[in-house]
């Protein structure tokens, strides 16, 4: 069984604080490599390493490189998958509708794939923090085992793993309206990015053990 939510937090807090505090000159690079596009792939495939059980260290930043790039490709994969399955639906029911000639089916059909939509996109947006975290343990390929995958969620319990995800988007939701600061907000959020990926990748990473 993985570790509970509270102490997840508060462990995976503790963890990005130990791999950060009292080494400025690794969290300004990684802070200023979160903000610049492309470049950002060293910093998230470095972000990666902690759910592999690796310190986030700027080493092997070819390798850190094409993580993020693999990364990035896997989160666009998985959301185009419900897009286009999405178009499908729409067509699909766009033609029924027409044929039908009535306006209240026509309704009827677009409420219903509407509603199909926003599961399927909820579903994949659930699968693809699994995915990635057995990308990073089992490699490109391991994000589209979806055995493994629906197995890992189901492992931690469906409840706990969303209830999980909406605890910690509360948390970063409160603490990105340090944001909201006039002229410092955004060069708070920019310093804090590097500690804020590392706790959620961990948090990730235990919640998956």
């Amino acid at each position: 069984m993985s570790i509970g939510i509270g102490d997840n937090v508060t462990g995976s807090f503790g963890y990005a604080k130990d791999n950060l505090w009292g080494k400025f000159g690794n969290w300004l690079i990684l802070a200023i490599l979160t903000i610049i596009p492309i470049v950002n792939w060293i910093a998230i495939g470095t972000y990666i390493k902690v759910l592999r059980g690796e310190e986030p260290k700027l080493e092997n930043i070819g390798k850190s490189f094409v993580d993020g790039l693999l990364a990035i490709i896997i989160c666009i994969i998985y959301m185009l998958i419900p897009a286009i399955i999405a178009i499908i639906l729409g067509v699909g029911g766009g033609l029924a509708a027409g044929l039908s000639g009535s306006q209240a089916v026509a309704g009827g059909v677009g409420i219903g794939i509407f509603i199909l939509c926003l599961i399927l996109f909820l579903l994949f947006s659930l699968l693809m923090i699994p995915a990635i975290v057995n990308f990073a343990r089992g490699g490109f390929g391991a994000a589209f085992s979806f055995g493994t995958i629906f197995g890992m969620i189901s492992k931690v319990g469906w409840l706990k793993y969303i209830l999980a995800i909406i605890v910690i988007w509360i948390i970063f939701a409160i603490i990105s309206l340090l944001g909201a600061i006039p002229f410092i907000g955004w060069l708070i959020m920019i310093i804090l990015a590097p500690f804020l990926a590392i706790w959620s990748f961990k948090y990730f990473a235990n919640l998956f053990e």
